[in-house]
């Protein structure tokens, strides 16, 4: 693990990593959210531009989630299908 220091929102942090290319990439997308929500909200300080991003990141967490949950409903009714058509065979 090493340590790298990144830059969110002109503000330095260090940060350890085990993926130099992949904390960068992390970063780059966090500022370019953070930059994103002060287009939109230009009177918001740091604190809570981070709240509003973390708030839509959690938003996002859940219907990734809920979409999910979906997803594995679909592939246990089409298991259980395929199984009823290969054992009607």
């Amino acid at each position: 693990m090493q340590t790298v220091e990144v830059e969110i929102f002109g503000r330095k942090f260090r940060l350890r990593t085990d993926d130099t290319a992949k904390t960068n990439a992390v970063v780059a997308a966090i500022n370019a959210q953070l930059q994103n929500l002060q287009d939109l909200y230009e009177d918001l300080d740091f604190t809570k531009l981070l709240l509003l991003m973390a708030l839509k990141q959690q938003e996002k967490i859940n219907d990734l989630n809920h979409k999910n949950e979906l997803l594995n409903t679909d592939i246990k009714k089409m298991n259980a299908m395929i199984g009823q058509i290969i054992g009607d065979a």
